[in-house]
């Protein structure tokens, strides 16, 4: 696509029409909403509703209005364009996001939220066992912040056919007992990839992982046209390099959405409290109401109901030492307080 012209942006927004303001109806620019689909330092591209997909750039007047975080647009926020009848377009306005789903900026001198998706309705996780190894303590990081977003979550593990049948089992049990549906697969023999279809089917879902861990590939193979760049394993680190630096939403065939996102090495936590972790680990739910002091943080305090369901083997102790691990770096984190006045304690 290319760029809008900077002189029909600067015409357009003074709203002058080729005589200097005479332009007849027939010469101003219409209005439509849509979906920005991936965006970049200075243009933002966006899937009209009637189906057309255009680049943009943005309105400055309107955005000057806006809070420091709310200018930021993301892929998937719900916008409104303003396009001219040389084609130009200008995104006007953006509106409220139904669902947020977010990380610490990683590197920040002080805690700043990076929106990794706006509007999605599903996380689907994805992990693979080797190539790069399978990391449970990320994959529980995106499935907490998948559930601090509200969003519905899934795991997908990826690359089974490296690993012995009793080893993705007995993976996959353990978050299926946690309460989250698991889907194995094979990108090269298409394994699993039916069902990965039939799961995002007519949904906004986001896939998340390491990078290397296969997303690509396993869009790719449920949507060959799609072409995406898979990315390469580093033989020095064995972990995958980024070949994708932004978000990308993807409209299938069938109509789905579907975000690739760049592979994650960081995921910091933003605007959790450490006293809501608990309730981010579905299996723990059930358990919590029942430890003896309220304020139970599901460590050293006796009478946890939540440590007797790990000794008792229904809550995985892998999971919970995820757990453990994140609340540790809540707790020993300094105190600072979020531009709205709430506690910010990220991890």
């Amino acid at each position: 696509m290319r760029s809008p012209d900077p002189e029909a942006q600067r015409s357009e927004s003074s709203g002058a029409g080729p005589r200097g303001g005479d332009a007849d109806s027939a010469d101003s620019p219409r209005s439509e909403e849509g979906l920005v689909l991936a965006c970049y330092h200075d243009a933002w591209d966006v899937a009209l509703d009637r189906g057309e997909e255009v680049r943009c750039s943005v309105r400055a007047r309107h955005f000057a209005s806006l809070g420091k975080e709310e200018k930021l647009l993301a892929a998937g926020d719900r916008v409104r364009v303003e396009i001219a009848r040389d084609g130009a377009c200008v995104i006007e306005e953006s509106f409220e996001r139904e669902t947020v789903l977010s990380r610490l900026l990683p590197g920040s001198r002080r805690p700043t939220e990076q929106v990794i998706i706006a509007n999605a309705e599903q996380l689907v996780a994805v992990a693979s066992f080797v190539e790069p190894p399978l990391n449970r303590r990320l994959l529980d990081r995106f499935l907490v912040i998948g559930e601090d977003a509200e969003l519905e979550c899934a795991v997908v593990l990826n690359k089974i056919d490296l690993v012995s049948e009793d080893t993705w089992r007995r993976h996959a049990g353990v978050y299926e007992t946690a309460g989250y549906r698991v889907i194995p697969t094979c990108a090269v023999d298409g394994r699993g990839v039916p069902e990965l279809a039939a799961l995002i089917e007519g949904r906004f879902s986001v896939l998340a992982g390491a990078s290397g861990s296969g997303k690509s590939s396993l869009l790719n193979a449920i949507e060959p046209g799609l072409g995406i760049r898979v990315r390469e394993i580093s033989e020095k680190t064995r972990k995958g390099k980024h070949t994708t630096s932004n978000v990308t939403v993807f409209r299938l065939k069938d109509g789905s959405l579907v975000a690739d996102t760049p592979g994650f090495r960081e995921l910091g936590l933003w605007k959790i409290a450490a006293e809501e972790l608990g309730f981010l680990f579905p299996e723990f739910r059930e358990s919590i109401p029942e430890c003896k002091y309220p304020s139970c943080s599901h460590g050293p305090e006796p009478g946890c109901a939540v440590k007797a369901a790990v000794e008792a083997g229904s809550i995985d102790a892998d999971r919970y030492e995820s757990y453990l691990k994140l609340h540790g770096e809540m707790s020993t984190r300094r105190k600072v307080e979020a531009p709205d006045g709430g506690p910010l304690p990220p991890v």
